[in-house]
């Protein structure tokens, strides 16, 4: 079970041992003055929570992992799996949405290196860099589907060994977890997380072949 741990102040949660924001924290309203995302980052998504419980009862997150996660938004999943020690960069279309992860990844720290780019632009190379990629409700969209199956075999064929997607299960995540059987090996599992409260969802574990 998660340690219970008092926050320091209102409007801050932990979730897995991560200290977050909740919308209402006075440094949110701040940052809304000058940085207003504008591509659903606008809080922390509970797909977060399924991916950090996920990879704590299967020791996924090791000090040699490299991390990359897609659509990171305020950067929770980046920030657990950077508190286990992995190297881990977040990256997101928004440029609005990293001075939240930047402030999160301060309150727990550790350092999150910031990537503003889209899924088309990410190179095989620099998808290299990394050995596992992890992405939480990112695939909300029809045309977000061929983007990540594109994105994922492109990972995989430049060294990429592992890519870990959590969704409440909607039909364009289950679209990409079909188009993915037919270059790596793919397991689904329903899963829920308990922390900060109960959420259910699916994870998609995706292995190069």
């Amino acid at each position: 079970m998660p340690e219970l741990i008092e926050v320091p102040e209102e409007n801050l949660f932990y979730a897995y041992d991560v200290l977050l924001m909740e919308t209402k924290h006075r440094l949110v309203k701040k940052l809304k003055k000058y940085y207003e995302p504008n591509v659903h980052g606008h809080k922390t998504w509970s797909s977060s929570f399924l991916l950090m419980d996920y990879f704590l009862h299967n020791n996924v997150m090791k000090r040699s992992s490299k991390v990359l996660e897609l659509g990171c938004g305020w950067g929770a999943a980046s920030i657990f799996c950077a508190k286990k020690g992995a190297k881990v960069s977040g990256l997101d279309i928004d440029e609005n949405v990293f001075p939240y992860l930047e402030v999160q990844a301060t309150m727990n720290g550790v350092e999150i290196t910031p990537i503003q780019k889209g899924y088309e632009k990410l190179k095989g190379k620099e998808l290299g860099e990394y050995n596992i990629l992890i992405g939480a409700d990112i695939c909300f969209w029809d045309e977000l589907t061929e983007l990540l199956v594109k994105l994922i075999r492109r990972a995989m064929r430049n060294g990429v060994k592992r890519v870990i997607i959590a969704d409440p299960g909607r039909s364009p995540f289950l679209d990409l977890v079909e188009s993915c059987k037919s270059f790596a090996k793919v397991s689904v599992h329903e899963w829920y997380s308990s922390d900060p409260e109960m959420y259910e969802g699916y994870i998609a574990d995706i292995k190069a072949i």
